[in-house]
């Protein structure tokens, strides 16, 4: 707590003596306006302070993510409240708000720079810093709580476990098992992560709304939002207009799905599907309703090294280079042993460390369907930020386009793992034996246009997401 006001004197001395010792830079800006050569020393000084402070804070989250303690849940809201200082600083607060109140004076690269700092300090309010300590301390819980949790197939009295599973286990029961009763026991469990849950993410929820509107947004979702230089109504326009004109698809692959459903499990055609009928745990996704479509056999005596490094060799087709040996030590892609005391996060996420060549993923990859496409996915979020990071990009547009654009190259690079003349290319499949390319498109357009839903209103709307 007490390297807060530190950071911020130092902040403030450097931005107001311009203490930046750039003689090559001074150069190059001799043309420019006053205003501009003052933003530009005000956007190095401060990315010069924010990527050390920003680098050591992911470190931090990645340890905690990947082996949970109450010690490495400690460090990292430590290390995020030392980049929160200085990213949402009084100084960084008004200085920015100045600047762009003065846009034609400025260039576009700096007023990108301003805007995405304005956005980063708006989460860290200097205003109101023990708000932002509390939600960095909330954040550090509940991640904590979510990366450390043990799934049961079969809960015992005392809040005992009888069987303990892994997530892994829980999608594979819901991709395969036509035994309703095992499937909804599946499901179930994988909703229970839910009680523990729930207090943290009430009280999340609060803290981070008023951090928002302290600043000016009506949400914290109006916060992310403005990311896109909209506003929520417009976004919500948007998304609603993207389901109304995929409806009527929506509407046909919901019909094609219950009535297979019912038929393979022997029940009448419901009007909604029952979530545990469907093979993803947020029935986001409705994957092997198309007979002849399994991918899974493909990967039968493949390895998960083979997994990943297959994904690597798709984007070295496309021009990439290899992924650098960074990504290689410092990655944690495999489940934990069943018998290690180690817990980490079982979600694929992709991390740009310090915004240059540290890119990591944490998976736990097992050799399927579901594993080949997400490390493509996640693979496609690395190569994107290695884009990024080269020495014409400013270090505060390094996060690319936006999220949706990040998921955008992750999810297309999915889509084409799971072309058939891709894997035919790889000797998964042999001629003459692949899948129906008909059925296959079904079975794509079943993993990916029934998504939408989800992908357009969940954050703002979860009860009617959940409407299938």
């Amino acid at each position: 707590m007490a390297r807060r006001p530190i950071l911020i004197v130092v902040v403030a001395a450097l931005v107001c003596a311009g203490a930046l010792n750039l003689p090559a830079a001074e150069k190059a800006t001799r043309k420019l306006s006053l205003l501009e050569r003052e933003v530009r020393t005000f956007l190095e000084t401060v990315s010069g302070l924010v990527q050390p402070l920003q680098t050591v804070a992911n470190q931090a989250a990645w340890i905690a993510s990947t082996d949970v303690s109450p010690e490495h849940t400690s460090a990292r809201a430590a290390a995020e409240k030392a980049a929160a200082a200085v990213t949402g600083s009084k100084l960084v607060i008004e200085r920015t708000s100045a600047y762009l109140a003065k846009p034609s004076e400025l260039s576009d690269l700096s007023l990108r720079q301003l805007r995405k700092l304005q956005l980063a300090a708006a989460e860290n309010p200097g205003t109101i810093p023990e708000v932002v300590s509390q939600r960095i301390e909330a954040e550090a819980r509940q991640s904590a709580v979510l990366d450390s949790y043990t799934f049961c197939l079969q809960p015992l009295a005392g809040g005992k476990c009888g069987r303990p599973t892994s997530a892994n286990e829980i999608d594979q029961i819901l991709r395969s098992s036509r035994v309703l009763a095992e499937r909804e026991r599946a499901w179930t469990a994988s909703k229970e992560i839910g009680r523990p849950l729930k207090p943290g993410l009430l009280e999340l929820q609060a803290l981070r709304n008023q951090i928002a509107r302290a600043m000016g947004y009506p949400s914290f979702f109006a916060l992310h939002v403005a990311d896109y230089g909209m506003t929520v109504d417009e976004m919500m326009a948007l998304m609603n207009a993207t389901l109304e004109a995929n409806r009527p698809l929506f509407d046909g692959l919901h019909c094609f799905a219950k009535h297979a459903l019912a038929d393979r499990f022997k029940r009448p055609v419901p009007k909604l599907i029952p979530a545990h009928w469907l093979g993803n745990r947020w029935a986001q996704a409705w994957p092997g309703l198309v007979e002849g479509t399994n991918l899974d056999p493909l990967f039968k005596n493949k390895s998960p090294e083979f997994i990943v490094r297959t994904a690597e060799d798709f984007y070295v087709s496309l021009g990439f280079a290899r992924l650098p040996e960074i990504f290689w030590k410092r990655s944690d892609l495999f489940p934990v042993p069943s018998n290690s005391p180690r817990k980490k996060n079982a979600h694929a996420t992709a991390w740009h460390i310090d915004g240059e060549s540290d890119v990591r993923s944490l998976m736990s990859v097992e050799p399927n369907e579901q594993w080949f496409g997400t490390a493509h996915h996640e693979l496609g979020h690395i190569y994107y930020d290695l884009a990024y990071a080269t020495p014409e990009v400013p270090y505060l547009l390094r996060a690319g386009a936006n999220r949706a654009f990040h998921e955008a190259v992750g999810e297309l690079a999915r889509l084409a793992s799971q072309q058939i003349p891709y894997l035919r290319k790889l000797g998964l499949v042999r001629p003459g034996r692949e899948p129906d390319a008909s059925a296959a498109l079904l079975q794509s357009a079943l993993d990916s246009i029934v998504f939408l839903p989800a992908l357009c209103r969940w954050h703002h709307d979860p009860l009617r997401a959940r409407s299938l």
